[in-house]
């Protein structure tokens, strides 16, 4: 197979690391974006909080979603016979698709196995400690958040690229995928979030919060201004840290009424 493709799709899942939760997919042509596929799927059993931490996906989205034989079809339907490109690919996602009743015959090209290829003969131009996605991200300069399988699907399109025209070089400049704030109604204002929502993912969330000049860390200090907790869960570690703080506990309505203020 020619690993110098111009034409072809890419292709990521999220998975409870057996059953699929999320599937996204680039259609590209003549090196261009042509079209997009993203679902969520409901894998028919509850996902665990650290599969939820990770991915941002909540059991309320994949209640909603169809079920994995109500996707196939629209998705094996938007592969066609193209070339699949993904990043460790041949070892799980293909595989994952199988166990779940789906092998796929498309030729495949693994971007995991181009990059270690790359580094076992010290081709890189600069040092890189693996070569896991999240590495090459970085190292090509992508910002975007990870672990969502349509973010994952453009990363691994621009790593591709690069692997396949040899630029091998940590990259100068920043290719921007996050959110642009638009207002600063939430400016100099901290949150947390904690739990899982019926509204939205915590992608979602991060994002809406941003957007409005606000900005979300990862644990509770005395600097952070709002706990953003789902209706979901329980009191979280979180919760308490936020108690011993004296830290505001919202919830999503209360979210958007500071967004109309």
């Amino acid at each position: 197979m020619d690993p110098k493709l111009h034409n072809y799709t890419v292709f990521d899942l999220e998975t409870t690391g057996k059953k699929i939760i999320q599937i996204g997919a680039l259609k590209v042509r003549d090196d261009q974006t042509v079209a997009k596929f993203s679902t969520y799927v409901n894998p028919m059993e509850k996902i665990n909080e650290y599969v939820s931490h990770l991915t941002g996906i909540s059991n309320y989205q994949t209640d909603a979603a169809p079920v994995i034989d109500d996707v196939m079809p629209d998705f094996l339907d938007f592969i066609g016979d193209d070339t699949l490109i993904g990043h460790n690919i041949l070892s799980f996602d293909c595989n994952i698709l199988a166990d779940n009743g789906y092998p796929v015959a498309n030729p495949k090209l693994d971007t995991l196995l181009m990059a270690k290829y790359y580094k076992k003969r010290g081709l890189f131009a600069d040092p890189i400690p693996n070569v896991r996605l999240s590495t090459l991200k970085d190292y090509y300069g992508i910002k975007i958040n990870s672990h969502i399988a349509i973010s994952d699907c453009i990363t691994n399109n621009i790593v591709y690229q690069n692997l396949r025209d040899g630029n091998l070089a940590r990259a100068t400049e920043t290719i921007d995928f996050t959110p642009k704030q638009v207002d600063s109604r939430l400016a100099g204002q901290r949150f947390v979030i904690t739990g899982q929502f019926r509204q939205a993912t915590r992608y979602e969330l991060t994002s809406l919060i941003e957007y409005h000049g606000g900005k979300v860390t990862g644990s509770v200090s005395g600097m952070t201004d709002y706990l953003l907790k789902g209706e979901l869960d329980h009191v979280t570690s979180k919760c308490k840290k936020a108690a011993e703080k004296g830290t505001a506990v919202i919830g999503y309505e209360d979210l958007l009424t500071l967004l109309q203020k």
